[in-house]
């Protein structure tokens, strides 16, 4: 199965992030939540709120995003 992942990342300042898209493949949408909290620069907020959407997507949109990353 195939993410599109959208975080909170970076040193901006308090309060202030920047949102990052980064596609990945593994197997269910919880066990993706658990790996992308951990990837570097993700804020890490109480409650894990740095991720802000893991979306299930098709293997050609994974491949496009990968291309435009």
């Amino acid at each position: 199965m195939y993410y599109k992942i959208i975080m909170e990342t970076g040193h901006m300042g308090a309060g202030k992030s920047l949102e990052r898209v980064r596609y990945c493949q593994g197997g269910d949408i919880l066990s993706m939540f658990h790996k992308a909290h951990d990837f570097p620069r993700v804020k890490r907020k109480k409650r894990r709120r740095g991720i802000t959407l893991i979306q299930q997507i098709s293997r050609l949109e994974y491949e496009k995003g990968l291309h435009r990353s």
